[in-house]
């Protein structure tokens, strides 16, 4: 049994806000090329400097990522976790789009503080042969910034830091190619991406952060996810929207590998839950109990940002070699898409879990093993010893009996499926038929930040909450979690012989760590396209100083 904690981060946010200043993070997107067909993946690295020298370098540890127009329009977006120099994914460019500039946007929800001019933006080309519309011409907006200045540096490394040593420099096609990689700057390693593709498919992608704005210099409203993916929002009065102040939100997930949260909300009525590494979507269902308010209505924080920006969109001016080059990229991506089409990689299996969050209960009563009962208040009564129904001029209520005091004093948590629900008369409606058994833990039970006087927890036969009303506040959401990863079917060219090679990128390797001093070898397989080809490396020292080494050979 895995037993997961929620992480209450509110409470580290009032120091947060007690700052006069945002500590910005550094932050840059580096793409596998810069010009893409429409339908193809877009694989990339996000370099990412922390805030303040000496703190964990994952101050943030999720990176969202938007495939967006120059107006912020999005197209694909992705939720990536940061590892200790940054993140690593790809994105499924959208069919059908027109031809035009794009453009990569990356930032934690920490940067979202300062606004969209706050993130990161990358260029990108990316071309559709079937449609002839392109994007419309506007040159005015945001100006490109360095690489190093995105990432808090002054300065840039020398590509002589860098060798990179290839046994020839002509190749034949479907031909291994080594290279032998040495990093020689002495104080530090290097964390860096490599990419191979045809000479002119790199281009020279274009870079964006304009900074924060003065008025929003100061504001820390917005939480950073140092722990993982995040769930906030506010518990509002359905009556008059104001604030619902220490109301005890609850978070269950759905599904196979079903779990559960609670906390409190803030003096805003804000709440804020922190994930494990959850991949794909899940369905959550969030619903909100205050005893001095009828109807709680929950807002939910959107996850990405929905942002108007001031992006350059240029025009498609074509050399005749760049426009020979789309064309093959063209033919070569509708190929790859007929015989190599993308794989999603399943996620890991679950372990089997029988269990519920609280492990093993204190005792489990099994409807079936006594006699038929017209309703479930009768087998609290008659068969459920460790359970009091009570009368009050409120209704009834349910006490767990136990040795412990503690008992007397909070209210037991009253599941259904692992959904939290706050109507005992709903509960006791429920037919019994309906039910597997139930669960009871007859001692004080602590969850996030809330304590309940125990347990007790039913267990629905068909997993279908016994047909229950679900608690009015109750919202049920499809929240996206980490994104999961693409399988390369053509990585390093290990390919069918029967079947053609014209991979329009031939290597890519996001994340290569080089300490100093020591080689080490990269390969690859060319295709069966003659030409120039160009290896492509960039990266960061840990101090976020920044490289870029090209590579040219042939293919014959």
């Amino acid at each position: 049994m895995k037993y997961r904690t929620i992480i209450t981060v509110f409470l580290l946010g009032l120091g947060f806000r007690a700052g006069a200043q945002i500590q910005h993070e550094g932050l840059v997107v580096l793409t596998d090329r810069g010009h893409y067909i429409s339908g193809e993946d877009l694989q990339y690295r996000a370099y990412y400097r922390a805030p303040v020298a000496g703190i964990p370098e994952q101050w943030s540890r999720v990176l969202y990522v938007e495939l967006i127009l120059p107006d912020g329009s999005p197209l694909a977006q992705a939720k990536v976790m940061i590892d200790s120099s940054g993140a690593s994914g790809s994105l499924a460019i959208p069919e059908g789009i027109s031809s035009g500039t794009y453009y990569l946007k990356a930032y934690t929800r920490w940067m979202r503080n300062c606004g969209p001019e706050g993130f990161a933006y990358t260029s990108l080309r990316i071309y559709d042969p079937f449609n002839e519309e392109a994007l419309p011409v506007d040159t005015l907006g945001w100006e490109p910034e360095p690489v190093a200045k995105l990432l808090k540096q002054l300065e840039t490394h020398s590509a002589d830091m860098l060798e990179c040593r290839l046994d020839r420099e002509i190749y034949g096609t479907r031909t291994e190619v080594v290279a032998d990689l040495k990093w020689i700057f002495p104080d530090a390693p290097a964390d860096l991406t490599v990419s191979v593709a045809r000479a002119g498919i790199h281009g020279n992608p274009a870079y964006y952060r304009p900074g924060c704005p003065v008025n929003l210099g100061g504001s820390s409203e917005i939480l950073p996810e140092i722990q993982g993916l995040s769930l906030t929002g506010q518990a509002v009065s359905a009556s008059d929207r104001s604030p619902v102040p220490y109301a005890t939100i609850f978070v269950s997930v759905l599904g196979d590998e079903r779990d559960f949260y609670c906390n409190y909300s803030d003096s805003a009525g804000r709440f804020y839950f922190s994930f494990p590494a959850y991949v794909g979507e899940r369905e959550l269902f969030v619903s909100a109990y205050q005893s001095d308010y009828e109807e709680i209505e929950l807002l939910i924080d959107r996850d990405f940002s929905p942002d108007v920006l001031q992006l350059p969109s240029y025009a498609m001016q074509k050399s005749d070699s760049l426009a020979s080059l789309i064309n093959e990229m063209s033919v070569n991506a509708q190929i790859a898409q007929q015989y190599y089409p993308r794989i999603l990689q399943a996620p890991p299996e679950p372990e089997a879990e029988e269990l519920l969050f609280y492990g093993n209960p204190s005792s489990i009563i099994h409807i079936d093993n006594f006699i038929k009962l017209p309703n479930l208040a009768e087998y609290f009564v008659e068969v459920v010893p460790q359970v009091s129904l009570r009368r009050n001029r409120g209704g009834r209520r349910l006490v767990l009996l136990g040795n412990h005091p503690d008992l007397a004093i909070y209210l037991p948590l009253l599941l259904v499926d692992g959904v939290a629900i706050f109507d005992v008369e709903a509960v006791l409606a429920v037919s019994p038929r309906l039910i597997d058994r139930l669960e009871i833990v007859n001692a004080p039970y602590i969850r996030g930040n809330v304590t309940f006087g125990g347990i007790i927890s039913l267990i629905s036969k068909n997993n279908d909450l016994g047909y229950i009303d679900l608690p009015s506040s109750g919202l049920l959401v499809n929240y996206r979690m980490l994104n999961l990863p693409v399988a390369d079917s053509t990585r390093n060219g290990v390919l069918d012989p029967r079947l053609p090679d014209i991979r329009n990128i031939l290597y890519w390797e996001p994340a290569l760590h080089l300490e100093p001093d020591i080689s080490q070898k990269i390969s690859f397989r060319t295709s069966d396209q003659i030409g120039d080809y160009e290896i492509l490396i960039r990266g960061t020292d840990p101090t976020g100083k920044y490289l870029v080494k090209r590579v040219h050979f042939r293919v014959e």
